[in-house]
């Protein structure tokens, strides 16, 4: 399992670069389920990251195009990458609060 969270996280990556520069349809879906599958096999620590990530790409990519000339690639790129490290957050978020609940009344 540990290879398919792996390979969604690089082609969610890869599809994020791809998509600056090729029309993809439903491109936000395809990076929130790629996000989403790469944050199954996450740990708590990972998850942190992932929210961290996904709070500075979120805020911080449109910032990127004040760089002359590659500035708004770049901003695109890191908000892709963004949409992704958010469908990872939101199923990190999911999986946390169920086993919360899981724990709760297994007691």
């Amino acid at each position: 399992m540990e290879k398919i969270y792996s390979a969604s996280r690089a082609l969610a990556v890869l599809l994020g670069i791809i998509a600056t520069f090729v029309a993809v349809p439903q491109i936000a879906v395809l990076l929130l389920v790629l996000g989403g599958v790469a944050a199954v096999g996450n740990n708590s620590e990972m998850n942190s990251r992932t929210y961290l990530i996904a709070i500075v790409l979120t805020l911080g990519a449109k910032t990127l195009e004040v760089i002359p000339v590659a500035g708004a690639p770049l901003a695109s790129i890191f908000a892709n990458i963004g949409i992704a490290t958010i469908g990872g957050s939101i199923v990190a978020v999911t999986l946390t609060l169920a086993n919360r609940i899981k724990s709760d009344w297994i007691k």
